[in-house]
């Protein structure tokens, strides 16, 4: 469904329901052989298929049913991706009150080995 990616060049972005986005360098896709992200993204029941014509990431679906919770969010993606394929892919996601919690925990020992 190449006509509902929003691909530039070499990069997938889409929107996800939270207000985040999910990137994928698809210039490093090139090189992964496993592409990982795409076996947890279908057990997930997600957005991600393999583009039959290049073999990289894309999606399956409209960006508009992306962003309605098609994408799950899991994370798992990301973290296949960075663990056993190339780090193509990241997710921004927005934490409400994140940033003044790490504030107030400023110069407190959270954990060290």
């Amino acid at each position: 469904m190449t006509e509902n990616i929003a691909a530039a060049s070499h990069w997938l972005e889409f929107a996800v329901f939270s207000g985040g986005t999910v990137t994928i360098d698809l210039a490093r896709c090139e090189a992964c052989q496993a592409k990982p992200c795409l076996d947890v993204c279908r057990i997930q029941g997600g957005p991600l298929v393999r583009d039959p014509s290049s073999g990289l990431p894309t999606v399956r679906v409209s960006l508009a049913e992306i962003k309605r919770g098609v994408c799950i969010e899991c994370l798992g993606c990301e973290l296949d991706c960075e663990l056993h394929g190339m780090g193509a892919l990241t997710i921004e996601l927005p934490l409400a009150g994140f940033d003044e919690y790490i504030r107030s925990r400023t110069g407190m020992l959270v954990y060290r080995r």
